[in-house]
């Protein structure tokens, strides 16, 4: 005596094949299998929903259930059925409407040449360690990835060609609370023409040689996320905003690649930011290598508060002096910052002083402090060179030489025009010197906007010599 178990229009039908009879007749979307039962006693034990209460069938050996055609049942055959018919198939692994559960990788669609394809508008629910035994999985418009904690749930493929991405989309993808450990390459993404966002939370790659590429979505925010022992994420095409927050990215050391990589070809709109991260970069691994052609808007390559570490290289392409940074708060390298010097000491040149009451440029060489940061300072001039307006303080400290007694004059000019706010006098002592005169102004500056100092004598024609003058631009 067998029992056949069919669908006949919305309903689960259990029928005795002597008999002819129904032991039952079920709504098939209230209806879900016991896959322990199923994997470790070959039994069928099928539920179903009476009202608010849960009943259970009599369970059935699988060697006595047969499908529409007379057929045995085998395990993967009854998956199958259960999997196209019932609302819902295992109190650990199914579905509830657009909310699919995985436990084991049979309750995923069936793969076909190697590709596994997730349905388009669909949640996927990773209950366990997930290894597709070779397959990719092909993702739809709107699929969803969730997990229920990035250190018990996974997705890995054993014997995945090394370049075959193990997730491949053209849409938006959220993903949530998973790993994607152990494969060659992880992710090929494209989103060109989808207006594609991709959310990710707590998603962390363990052990992937080629992280992948993402390539053309709105944006990109990944949070509370890892990446270890890991490395070749890249970003290419177009973006709005590539976002990275509260994360922990650590390379492959033994592997000389970069843990992310943004290439000449990428085009990012609004900005890439790292924030509250840090990154480790050993032995051969590159930490993020943004190249200097990549199109990003002036200080749109922001770094806040991100720790650097590891003897690997932690930055290449742009750097900190670049007008597209704005690091700020990191450590392990430099961080923004816009500021300039020059000095001279002990000058012997003099200033030629034409008329009484004239100022007139302070003549000398200066030397160009080495942490000077988007000025470009020459003899006497400080010119900005940075993309953004600002408010800048400039501070001057001098010592000057002229004749006995004589009323001196000192100035901040911007652009060869003295500001009359910065004016400061001195009197020369009776051996012609006055030390120590300090003068500052606050100035706003646009790129190639420059700062001099200029210097009058307000009591006659006698030159000055400017000894000694520190200029500082902040």
């Amino acid at each position: 005596m067998a029992k056949k178990i069919t669908l006949q229009g919305n309903a689960i039908e259990i029928q005795d094949t002597v008999s002819g009879l129904l032991d039952y007749s079920l709504k098939a979307k209230d209806c879900w299998y016991d896959e322990r039962e199923l994997e470790t006693n070959s039994v069928v034990k099928i539920y179903f929903i009476n009202g608010n209460q849960f009943k259970s069938s009599k369970s059935y050996d699988l060697a006595d259930t047969v499908d529409m055609f007379d057929a045995t049942y085998t395990k993967l055959t009854f998956r199958d059925f259960a999997r196209n018919t019932m609302g819902f198939n295992t109190p650990t692994g199914g579905s509830v409407g657009d909310l699919i559960f995985i436990r084991y990788i049979y309750d995923l669609p069936a793969s076909s040449a190697g590709v596994i394809t997730l349905e388009a508008n669909k949640v996927y629910f990773i209950l366990s360690n997930i290894d597709l035994l070779g397959s990719r999985l092909q993702l739809g418009e709107n699929t969803s990835i969730l997990g229920i904690g990035s250190e018990n749930c996974s997705l890995t493929s054993t014997g995945l060609g090394a370049s075959t991405a193990l997730i491949s989309s053209n849409y938006t993808l959220p993903m949530n609370e998973i790993t994607i450990k152990n494969v060659g390459t992880a992710l090929d993404i494209d989103g060109a023409g989808n207006s594609a966002d991709l959310d990710w939370t707590a998603v962390n790659f363990l052990n992937v040689t080629n992280i992948g590429t993402i390539a053309n979505c709105d944006n990109f925010i990944y949070d509370k996320s890892a990446i270890l022992s890991s490395q070749g994420l890249i970003f290419d095409g177009e973006f709005n905003t590539i976002g990275i927050g509260n994360s922990i990215l650590v390379g492959d050391s033994s592997v000389a690649d970069n843990i992310i990589e943004v290439p000449a070809t990428a085009t990012i709109n609004r900005r890439f930011r790292i924030q509250y991260s840090s990154i480790i970069s050993a032995g051969s691994s590159l930490g993020i290598n943004v190249n200097s052609s990549t199109t990003i808007p002036d200080e749109g390559f922001i770094l806040d508060t991100v720790n650097f570490s590891g003897d690997g290289t932690y930055l290449s392409g742009i750097t900190e002096s670049s007008n597209i940074s704005l690091f700020s708060n990191c450590v392990g390298i430099e961080n923004s910052a816009d500021i300039s010097q020059y000095y001279m000491n002990s000058n012997a040149t003099v200033t030629t002083i034409g008329a009484t009451g004239t100022p007139v440029k302070v003549l000398g060489t200066t030397t160009s402090s080495p942490i000077t940061r988007k000025f470009t300072n020459t003899d006497n001039r400080a010119t900005y060179v940075g993309a953004l307006n600002r408010f800048y303080k400039v501070t001057v400290a001098a010592s000057v030489e002229s004749g006995n007694n004589n009323q001196v004059g000192m100035y901040i000019a911007k652009n060869g025009t003295v500001l009359d706010e910065s004016e400061v006098y001195a009197t020369t002592n009776g051996a012609g010197r006055a030390e120590n005169i300090v003068i500052q102004t606050l100035v706003a500056l646009s790129n190639t906007d420059y700062i001099e100092i200029f210097a009058e004598n307000n009591t006659t024609t006698n030159d000055i010599t400017v000894t000694d003058l520190n200029v500082i631009v902040n």
